[in-house]
């Protein structure tokens, strides 16, 4: 495992791994700013690994299992983070919040029962959903206001995304973190 975590990948999802419990102080004295620059180096670090873990010949099972488990943890910290300096996100907009954070905990819920881990399966939904949610994650955090427009979007594509993952979860007997989207895993089914 030492060797796996010495790799250019599994390196920038550890960088999210420590980033995370060092914004936390943050947000509990009330410095969304810096929160919001933490997020854009996750970001950038989330949409990089796995990029560069092709490029270089790095890709294992290690790593995607890595990467799933520090953007399992970064959701709800988000999630936190902002009911903790913008809780008028949740009492302005408390059905949606509570469907999305529902239907989220019962893929992951399902995941772990079903498969005995908290099962990322890097969408094409989830990924649509995360070019969705970091615009509104970096409005709230930056400017310390809520853009109704990224929040509909963020949550409409957050609660599609946990949707497949859970209706997958559902109906499959095993999943594959890269098997894409459902329509993927109907078509390989029918052959």
């Amino acid at each position: 495992m030492l060797a796996e975590l010495k790799k250019v990948p599994n390196l920038l999802t550890a960088f999210r791994l420590v980033a995370i419990p060092a914004m936390w102080p943050l947000a509990f004295t009330g410095h969304s700013f810096w929160i919001g620059v933490g997020l854009v180096l996750v970001a950038v670090s989330d949409a990089v690994d796995g990029v560069i873990a092709r490029r270089l010949g790095q890709a294992s099972e290690f790593g995607s299992k890595f990467d799933s488990f520090a953007d399992g943890l970064i959701g709800p910290s988000v999630v936190t983070w902002l009911l903790v300096l913008q809780p008028e996100i949740y009492t302005e907009n408390p059905e949606l919040c509570l469907t999305w954070i529902s239907v989220t905990a019962a893929s992951l819920a399902v995941g772990f029962v079903k498969f005995r881990r908290f099962a990322n399966l890097h969408l094409y939904s989830a990924k649509a959903a995360a070019f969705a949610q970091y615009p509104f994650v970096f409005n709230s955090f930056f400017f310390e206001t809520y853009s109704p427009v990224l929040f509909y979007l963020a949550v409409g594509t957050g609660i599609l995304a946990s949707f497949e993952t859970l209706v997958l979860q559902l109906t499959q007997s095993e999943v594959d973190e890269h098997m894409g989207s459902i329509v993927h895993a109907l078509l390989d089914e029918s052959r």
